[in-house]
């Protein structure tokens, strides 16, 4: 069976934050402190919700992040061993701690535990009609007092009629009900919220410091959570697929009939029958999906949350005829109905003057009435129309006292320590000794019931962001009882039977803490790996990208300028430049030979030191060719190439022949004789025509490895924005999966 959140929930929840938030603004702003240091304890409550709340979350930080619970799945079977040793030395230890109270601080029934005590007395010995008329009208005016009564005659029946009989069986009572509260935490937040819950109900001050109390609160507490965890169990349990649908039914029927055995201790298990109407009619289970006819109908029938609720409503009717029933024999009375038994309560709770507790004016109006009409039901129909009028009278202060009554329903967890010091004073029990002990444990009952509210209002925040939860029973069980005592009579320890609430609601938070931890680390780790993958890629992605991206670079800047190193083309021995031996004379040639190729003067380059220097200048205003001379036979040979690259360069960078001017020296006398001038002009267009073919060849070349270059840099690009492309899909399809 499934709960789905709606409107109502989310609603109660939210309300419930308010209401526990209140609680907590109350509890620290009347928290008291010695007259020296009065605003000391506020400072320290303070300090000590902020070092819980951040100890249980480092704490959960530290596990998540050693991997605790990850290494303690291996020692399963171990570890419920040593819970179920666990379970049984706090239970053991609890029990002893209220013995001790009981022995130590010895106190004899008075006011209501008076009451209890005398009417199970006189019931085991029969003669409650007889002796016990005064008795029976209290009975009859407020029937739920006789079903504590029962408990304690039979208790007496057994073991004998003493207080201390009494006492011990509230010690069993007590101990039962804390290890209902274990079972509950553990079915609604596993392991560890159940040993939590174990642990605080177990040893919490104000639960033990009332068992010397012949109180009912013990034994309707216990009853109490019996049937919470039973109704947890049929709504976790028993959905479309269980095969026990036949036991399932008649569970739902001992649910009805434990809620009426628990109303009869105390009125207060109506506001579990309410909230388990809350809980059940807008949930509906879903049925497997064959054909309806194969479906038990015990099946369908546990499928409609309204029919469950019905079936809860009938059992607990019929026991509850029956209760009355015998209670109406007992005390050979009629007693009122539901409607007819709360008048006195709610005259008294709409008394502003009394803050909505017990007072002497509405006590004795309500004997009054029952003097002069001789019925309780008259009594209490008296006092409801007297409620009326009062509430009728001052509207505009009803939520001034509402609020009054709610801080002191909630604002503390006193009455344990309280009751015992007026009690005891009251009885010339109260020693020094007693009353240092008592004062101590009033102050430390205060900090675990504001730790304990701290913790529940932060869980029920979480549960506003969570799925729909059980503990919504819960939560309904808190509003219910503040709802009702703010119309009703309150006081302090009213509040009892809700403090399980607080421990199993704090426990199941603590467990949510920890699962965020959990996912916490999980998700930071993650995330930071995820990092740390994607910033090696980007850096790898990088890096290529600018490997291709200065190889692109070199490749365009050589591309852009047209421009060709022919200086290094020679020095690598990739090009050779050669100087024909007819520009030179025969005495220079034969002084020099070093001139004729660029090739033998490259290595020779730095010992050079009579290089001749040649000068090519073109005649201005005359078409002749020009003519080599040797200048100065100091100068290195290497000029000659210098001078030669550099026309090279300007041809390449221009693309045509430079014209220059170039001055025509006279013929040498040697040369005279042997070569004419009409010889010398032909010579020299010849080699210059030559030279020129030559040069037009090589720029030929270089255009071709230009154009080369151009398209090994386009396909370049064109592979450089592909690498992109799929670098950026990549990255895409990994945030992709990270999400």
């Amino acid at each position: 069976m499934k709960l789905e959140k709606n409107w109502f929930y989310s609603f109660c929840i939210a309300l419930s934050i308010a209401g526990m938030a209140y609680i907590l603004i109350t509890g620290v702003s009347d928290v008291q402190g010695n007259q020296e240091y009065p605003y000391a304890m506020k400072g320290m409550l303070i300090l000590i919700f902020f070092l819980t709340w951040s100890g249980v979350n480092f704490f959960a930080l530290l596990s998540a992040r050693i991997g605790i619970t990850a290494k303690l799945r291996k020692y399963h079977k171990y570890l419920s061993g040593m819970e179920v040793i666990y379970v049984f030395l706090v239970l053991t230890l609890a029990f002893a701690a209220r013995v001790f109270v009981i022995r130590e601080l010895p106190m004899e029934p008075a006011s209501d535990y008076k009451t209890y005590y005398e009417i199970a007395k006189m019931l085991k010995e029969g003669v409650l009609q007889e002796k016990g008329e005064g008795y029976c009208n209290y009975i009859g005016m407020f029937p739920h007092i006789l079903g504590y009564c029962y408990i304690l005659k039979t208790v007496f029946v057994i073991f004998g009629t003493s207080v201390w009989n009494g006492q011990a069986a509230n010690a069993v009572f007590s101990i039962g009900t804390v290890f209902l509260i274990y079972r509950i935490a553990r079915r609604l937040g596993g392991r560890m919220a159940g040993v939590a819950a174990l642990t605080a109900s177990a040893f919490w001050p104000s639960q033990i410091l009332n068992i010397n109390m012949l109180a009912s609160e013990y034994s309707f507490t216990f009853f109490f959570y019996s049937c919470v965890l039973l109704f947890l169990h049929l709504v976790m349990d028993y959905d479309g697929a269980t095969k026990h649908a036949v036991r399932g039914v008649l569970l739902h029927i001992l649910l009805g009939c434990m809620i009426a055995v628990t109303a009869a201790i105390r009125p207060m298990a109506l506001i579990l029958l309410i909230a388990v109407f809350l809980f059940l009619i807008p949930v509906k289970t879903k049925l497997p999906g064959i054909p309806v006819n194969s479906i038990s109908i015990w099946v369908r029938f546990l499928a409609k949350g309204w029919l469950r609720a019905a079936l809860i409503l009938a059992a607990y009717m019929a026991v509850s005829g029956i209760i009355n029933t015998d209670i109406e024999l007992t005390i050979n009375q009629t007693i009122p109905s539901f409607s007819q038994s709360f008048g006195y309560n709610l005259l008294v709770g709409l008394n502003a003057d009394s803050n909505g507790v017990w007072n002497e004016e509405d006590s004795k109006f309500l004997y009054e009435n029952l003097e002069r009409t001789g019925s309780p039901i008259e009594a209490q129909l008296a006092c409801r129309e007297k409620a009326y009028q009062r509430l009728a009278a001052d509207p505009g202060g009803l939520f001034n006292l509402l609020i009054k009554k709610y801080e002191l329903l909630w604002g503390n967890d006193n009455y344990g320590a309280d009751w015992n010091l007026a009690f005891l004073k009251e009885q010339n029990e109260l020693t020094p000794d007693r009353t240092i002990f008592l004062n101590q444990m009033k102050s430390a009952n205060q900090i675990a019931y504001l730790v304990a509210v701290l913790f529940s209002f932060l869980t029920l925040i979480y549960l506003l962001q969570r799925r729909a939860s059980p503990l919504y029973i819960l939560v309904l069980v808190y509003l219910g009882t503040a709802a009702m005592h703010l119309m009703v009579e309150s006081q302090n320890r009213y509040h009892f039977h809700v403090l399980p609430v607080f421990i199993i609601i704090a426990s199941v938070g603590i467990k949510y803490i920890f699962e965020n931890a959990v996912t916490f680390v999980k998700t930071s780790d993650s995330e930071r790996q995820q990092k740390e993958n994607q910033q090696t890629r980007e850096a790898a992605v990088l890096k290529q990208f600018e490997i291709e991206e200065h190889k692109a670079i070199e490749q365009r800047y050589k591309s852009m300028t047209n421009s060709f190193d022919m200086q290094s083309a020679i020095l690598n021995g990739n090009v050779t430049v050669t100087v024909s031996e007819g520009y030179m004379g025969p005495d220079m040639l034969k002084k020099d030979k070093s001139v004729v190729t660029a090739a033998e003067t490259i290595p020779e380059r730095d010992t050079a030191s009579a290089a001749d220097e040649i000068h090519i200048r073109e005649c201005a205003g005359h078409n002749q060719a020009p003519v080599i001379l040797q200048e100065d036979k100091t100068k290195s040979g290497n000029t000659d190439l210098e001078e030669l690259i550099l026309e090279l360069e300007e041809i390449a960078e221009t693309g045509r022949v430079p014209h220059k001017n170039v001055e025509i020296q006279p013929t040498p006398p040697s040369l005279q004789d042997e070569v004419t001038e009409q010889d010398e002009v032909s010579l020299q267009e010849e080699r210059k025509i030559s030279e020129l073919e030559e040069i037009l060849d090589k720029i030929k070349k270089l255009e071709k490895n230009q154009n080369d270059l151009m398209e090994g840099y386009t396909k370049l690009k064109e592979e450089m924005e592909q690498i992109k492309l799929v670098h950026a899909e990549d990255a895409h399809n990994e945030r992709g999966h990270t999400i």
